[in-house]
């Protein structure tokens, strides 16, 4: 016989489960009793397939909160066909991770951070699945915002269009008709263009250039004159040097000697004028005396100023003096 169940282990089961399934609704619930959710309403001027209550509402990336309901009118004008979406987000959390930049439920600081670019869009958890979530993020260059409610229900937090919306109104602009009648056009001028050109022509003149450029390269009489040509200029370069080598001490020797033939010229006229000085002022030979004195006194400066020239131009030994210009 089978034995009866007994009335204790059952009623221990009972409390067990019954305690566990309190745990876990606490668990559950808790971020709710501890943590205040503020709700915020926004409207979404798109589609809203693939967002779904539940969804999780984020700061750049980071959960602070979730969808909480998807209207498709509340609160508007009539001619308003924006669908707004109820959410719910987290104060304690939002003002944690966004260090105290998120006042949530504080209408002063809603309305500071919206005037910074604070706005709501639309963005895709996966490109395959399609689901979608609310972001939060603060635009710097954002439009100015737009409200929706006609009466001031919720916090309402304005919104942007998705990087996809983007996408799509830039395709809508995109003008592919005028793009491919520009680009035949272009086609066909290029055709034109290439069937008036002598390829025969340029091909045969590209041709004679290349050939008559390896005959000049190839000719043996191009590299003999190539090489006495070498020969020459070191011969010119060797003759130069030599007679750099040169110009400078005869250069020096004639300008000593110029400079011995003028203290000689003038010791000599120092010797005529004490003589001249001697003889009476009557004398027959003053007056020869005094005129070769002034001969002299030319013959003086003329070898002093050749000597001073020769100093500064050594290389007129070789080259002579230049003409002057009529």
């Amino acid at each position: 016989m089978s034995q009866k169940a007994n009335p204790t282990t059952i009623g221990l089961f009972f409390i067990l489960g019954l305690t566990l399934g309190m745990g876990g609704l606490l668990a559950f619930s808790s971020r709710s009793l501890f943590h205040p959710m503020e709700k915020e309403i926004v409207y979404f001027d798109a589609s809203l397939k693939g967002l779904n209550p539940g969804a999780p509402v984020k700061y750049r990336g980071v959960t602070i909160g979730a969808v909480q309901e998807i209207l498709i009118r509340h609160n508007q004008s009539s001619d308003d066909f924006s669908m707004p979406v109820i959410i719910a987000i987290d104060k304690k959390l939002a003002q944690d991770k966004s260090d105290q930049q998120l006042q949530i439920g504080s209408s002063e600081k809603l309305s500071e951070v919206i005037g910074q670019g604070f706005r709501a869009r639309l963005d895709t958890e996966s490109l395959v699945t399609g689901v979608l979530y609310v972001e939060l993020e603060v635009i710097p260059d954002a439009s100015p915002p737009k409200f929706h409610q006609l009466k001031p229900e919720y916090h309402e937090i304005p919104t942007v269009p998705s990087q996809a919306q983007y996408l799509l109104a830039n395709l809508a602009k995109f003008d592919a008709k005028s793009l491919s009648e520009n680009l035949n056009a272009l086609l066909v001028k290029l055709n034109t263009s290439l069937a008036q050109l002598d390829f025969a022509g340029i091909n045969a003149g590209v041709t004679n250039v290349l050939e008559a450029a390896n005959n000049l390269i190839s000719n043996p009489d191009l590299a003999k004159s190539l090489k006495s040509l070498n020969q020459t200029l070191d011969e010119a370069r060797t003759v130069l040097t030599r007679v750099d080598s040169k110009v400078d001490p005869v250069a020096d020797s004639i300008t000593n000697t110029l400079d011995s033939a003028q203290k000689t010229l003038v010791d000599l006229r120092v010797g005529i004028r004490n003589v001249s000085d001697l003889a009476g002022p009557d004398s027959a030979l003053r007056p020869e005396l005094i005129q070769t004195l002034e001969q002299l006194e030319n013959a003086s400066r003329a070898v002093a100023d050749l000597a001073e020239f020769l100093k500064r131009n050594p290389n007129a030994l070789l080259t002579g003096t230049k003409q002057p210009k009529q």
